[in-house]
């Protein structure tokens, strides 16, 4: 079983309702709508048990590969699940709402938050890291505030992602870390680290917290590459310092920017990251990363740990 946290971006959800037989759009949503499913055989697509669990249903919930509809039989709420169709008030979903049954496995891939819609931690809330620009704070894991030097960000085609697997992401559904933690699925590069913080962590290397690349944490409950090749986004930010932050309420690295680190970037955004912040290039690499990185050895025999003895990834 896996909780799979559905985000319904403004217009992807409509109440409608059934009159003289057709069905139309009564108004749409103007905030995200979020939805927390129990994907029970954890294939990764909504089935109608699925749905009517989720939103409380009564056996009048229907669906099909691309919408979820909620409610009764003369109203009641239509989902999007692409993540870009939109409704508008006054569309006739006659035809949508005709070709829905009891019987269907919705694709919501599209709908649970990719990188594009990772939530950070600032001192005014949690925003979206695509809304968040220089000179923007942001803050830590142990609460203090910070001031964004760079933002850089890389679009990955589909067609790039199918061939070079190794820009597939890797998905940390929600709770899976442990300590309900990432409060929503969370979508990382592969090399993107996650701090650790566990007495597995401290019994092996004398410190709770370590730094674990995302990769390294597949084969635990809830956490696996996103092998379906779409497009998204990567985004990097860099501080003046190699820093935690809370993303979607976990704790995970800054951009570091090690050799290793930077060859995940363009070589456009090496240059301009060299030419306008050279002080914040020699500083972190003097300081080091902001928890412990172990090697890979060790790192592969602490997850052998945490699954064979069902520990979380964060404990409380």
């Amino acid at each position: 079983m896996a909780l799979l946290t559905l985000t319904f971006p403004p217009g992807t959800v409509a109440s409608v309702s059934k009159s003289s037989g057709d069905w139309i759009v009564d108004s749409v949503n103007t905030t995200e709508v979020v939805v927390v499913v129990d994907d029970l055989d954890n294939d990764g697509t909504i089935s109608n048990d699925e749905w009517d669990a989720a939103v409380s249903g009564d056996g009048n919930d229907i669906g099909d590969t691309g919408y979820l509809y909620r409610d009764g039989g003369v109203s009641g709420f239509l989902y999007s699940t692409d993540g870009t169709t939109t409704f508008t008030v006054g569309q006739d979903v006659t035809a949508i709402r005709a070709a829905m049954s009891n019987h269907f496995e919705a694709d919501v891939s599209a709908i649970v938050c990719f990188a594009k819609g990772t939530r950070i931690a600032t001192p005014a809330g949690q925003k979206r890291i695509e809304t968040l620009t220089e000179g923007d704070q942001v803050l830590t894991a142990n609460g203090d505030s910070h001031t964004i030097r760079w933002i850089g960000r890389r679009e990955v085609s589909a067609f790039e992602m199918l061939h070079a697997p190794k820009l597939c992401p890797v998905r940390i559904r929600a709770g899976a870390l442990g300590n309900q933690l990432p409060e929503q699925d969370l979508l990382v590069s592969r090399q993107h680290r996650i701090l650790i913080r566990s007495k597995v962590a401290e019994r092996m290397f004398g410190t709770k917290e370590v730094l674990i690349p995302a990769i390294k944490l597949v084969g635990c409950t809830g956490i696996e590459v996103e092998d379906q090749p779409r497009a998204l986004e990567y985004f990097h930010i860099l501080l003046d310092d190699h820093e935690i932050l809370l993303a979607n309420g976990a704790p995970a690295e800054s951009l570091f920017t090690g050799p290793e680190a930077l060859k995940s970037l363009s070589p456009e955004a090496v240059d301009e990251i060299s030419t306008l912040f050279p002080e914040v290039l020699e500083r972190i690499a003097l300081q080091g990363p902001a928890a412990l990185v172990p090697s890979n050895q060790k790192i592969n025999r602490m997850i052998a740990r945490h699954i064979k003895n069902n520990k979380e990834l964060i404990s409380s």
